[in-house]
């Protein structure tokens, strides 16, 4: 076989790797016949470089997480390291507990062996204090720096417009107006930038009607070539935009419930490796290494229809000596594709399937009602009785890849149930003695994630009445595991959650997520009260994001032998206004926030899954529902 002869001319000869590397090149040996090496370009141009991105730290933070991620970074070796915000809890004015969070958080960046830049996200920046606190440690809130020829363009989403107030910036030392100068002065001082980077941390595009700023933002970027980052969803998604990229990132140890990559819901740091050719992002999880369209915008919207594809039917059955009947579910096949669906029954203590599963197919546009018939073990009075369950999982194809979510949600049929003029005058001390036996109980406890730890033998039942001045919530909880502490805020230990809406319906019956029901104005309509057994803190982040509770309003817990009992009175005067007059109807969401001995580890144990959706379990519309007795 002819093989191609190298001449020996020195021991050494000098390769180059080719053109876009900045003339970078290598020594190798001058070998005669076959090279055992390929002729590739070598990716090390003196231009080329490699920086990381993290992502929400906070937000439910999950402790240990961070931490590790900062050790891997410094296996990589980036030449540095740029946040998108949230890195600590926040949503506090007391400079103490905020400098204490910012120590802490400065002490994991002081373990980095390379810089690390920082931006703000709502945790970090939700108040004048924060914006003073965060002056007066890193300077300003938006900033630029450039790095081999790549500029980088931090900016403050929280001026554009905060979490906690909607269509309003932070107050501070800076400004919306001079952060649009500084854009505007920056991207026209460098318009031959060989790339850039935006980060932010809200994604302030992903709406369905953007930040008129952040649409000058875009057109001052022009043609640019550039891309955006950001965080805050939690969730992954890389989007195309006037065709650049906008890529979401998921967690680096954020509150998530880590579903996987199709939700978009994993721990990861984004490596880029910035070539002349442009950027090439690599995702780094613990699991393996995925390229930037680990989840794209379509993938999102796909499992977005799944997610919706299913969902509960409102009825209203007599609520007392139930034996038998159906629930009723709808499917809607809204892609382009076929849609499998699977449903699998399983049995709880008083309700059972008839019949094991059910398996359908799905046209585009076709839609389905699926009855699942339940008979009770024994007459039952449905405001006690525990459910059955049923575990679906749906399949379509995108882009030729299968996409599959798997979806739980109660098999209980559900009633109006009524809200009895109180027989005796209530006191509202957490002493439950005027109280008839208390009706309602929970027993369903959907987990918070796929490795839910906490304790168990937590349950609750509850009351409610009325009469001319107030309706009352009563509650009798039972905790074997008690963990409260009055330094930490109300739902860092072990509580009773009550959301009241006294709104007419539609509005009443309809679900919406929790953080769009903020976004809309409409959770600023409802009571939302915690009782815990302490004094607790008031919750940061609650308190910016919640009503207060309604002038005169009032609210008691007092512990017991086995638990805590919790009154809470809420003026009729507020209800009749919220249903323009004597108020008939109320719909109530009661959940059991038990953590164990430690205060480590929680879970949710709820009457119905919650009509925002933090649960495991599909809200049934209207769920929960009172009527004014007599």
């Amino acid at each position: 076989m002819h093989r191609r002869r190298f001449a020996l001319i020195a021991l050494f000869v000098v390769g180059c790797i080719g053109p876009g590397h900045g003339g970078a090149r290598f020594e190798r040996d001058a070998l005669e016949g076959p090279a055992p090496w390929t002729d590739r370009p070598v990716a090390d141009g003196s231009n080329d470089f490699h920086f990381a991105i993290v992502t929400d730290r906070t937000g439910e933070h999950r402790d240990g997480i961070f931490e590790a991620a900062v050790e891997k970074l410094n296996l990589l070796q980036p030449a540095f390291v740029i946040s998108v915000g949230d890195l600590i809890e926040g949503y506090s004015e007391d400079p103490v507990e905020l400098a204490t969070q910012w120590d802490e958080f400065e002490g994991f960046v002081d373990r980095l062996s390379v810089p690390f830049f920082y931006a703000p996200g709502n945790h970090d920046y939700s108040n004048a204090t924060m914006a003073s606190v965060w002056r007066e440690r890193f300077g300003p809130s938006f900033y630029r720096f450039r790095y081999k020829g790549v500029l980088f363009v931090v900016l403050n989403s929280e001026l554009f417009s905060s979490v906690s107030k909607p269509g309003q910036p932070v107050e501070g030392p800076d400004t919306q107006a001079a952060q649009m100068e500084f854009v505007r002065r920056t991207l026209g001082q460098e318009p031959q930038a060989r790339f850039t980077f935006v980060l932010i941390h809200q994604p302030l595009w992903d709406r369905a009607k953007p930040h008129a700023d952040w649409l000058e933002v875009e057109s001052l970027l022009g043609e640019r070539p550039y891309a955006v980052f950001a965080g805050h969803f939690h969730r992954y998604t890389k989007q195309v935009r006037h065709d650049r990229r906008y890529i979401t990132l998921a967690t680096t140890g954020g509150g998530s419930r880590m579903r996987g990559i199709d939700r978009g819901e994993f721990d990861h740091v984004a490596l880029v490796s910035m070539s002349q050719a442009g950027p090439v992002v690599a995702n780094l999880m613990l699991d393996g290494i995925y390229d930037e369209d680990v989840r794209t915008e379509a993938m999102r919207e796909t499992v977005n229809r799944l997610d919706r594809a299913i969902a509960p039917l409102a009825s209203s059955v007599p609520s007392r000596d139930f034996r038998g009947g159906e629930v009723r579910f709808q499917v809607r096949n809204e892609g382009p594709t076929p849609l499998a669906v699977t449903g699998v029954f399983e049995a709880g203590k008083d309700l059972a399937p008839r019949k094991e599963e059910v398996s359908l197919r799905l046209e585009p546009g076709a839609e389905q009602t699926v009855p699942v018939a339940l008979r009770a073990l024994r007459p039952l009075d449905l405001a006690s009785a525990a459910p059955a369950r049923a575990h679906w999982t749906l399949e379509t194809e995108q882009d030729g890849k299968t996409l599959a979510v798997e979806l739980e949600s109660w098999l209980l049929p559900e009633s109006r149930f009524e809200a009895p003029r109180a027989r005796r005058p209530v006191v509202v001390d957490g002493a439950l003695g005027e109280w008839p036996p208390l009706r309602f109980a929970a027993q369903g406890r959907p987990s918070q994630g796929e490795n839910v730890v906490g304790p168990e033998g937590g349950s609750f039942r509850f009351g409610v009445s009325y009469d001319d001045d107030f309706v009352y919530v009563a509650v009798d909880a039972v905790d074997p595991t008690p963990y409260n502490d009055a330094a930490r805020s109300e739902r860092e230990q072990d509580a009773i959650s009550v959301v009241l809406d006294a709104r007419p319906d539609p509005e009443r019956s309809a679900n919406e997520p929790f953080f769009g029901a903020i976004a809309s104005g409409s959770m600023r309509k409802l009571v939302f009260a915690w009782l815990t057994p302490v004094e607790a803190q008031p919750d940061p982040i609650f308190r910016a994001m919640l009503p207060e509770l309604p002038a005169g309003a009032r609210r008691a817990v007092r512990k017991t032998s086995r638990g805590f009992g919790a009154e809470l009175a809420i003026p009729r005067a507020w209800l009749d206004e919220r249903q323009g007059g004597p108020w008939q109807a109320f719909r109530l969401d009661v959940g059991q926030q038990d953590f164990d001995a430690e205060g480590r580890e929680h879970v949710q144990h709820v009457w119905r899954p919650s009509r925002f959706g933090t649960g495991e379990a599909m809200p049934t519309p209207g769920s929960g529902t009172f009527v004014r007795g007599r």
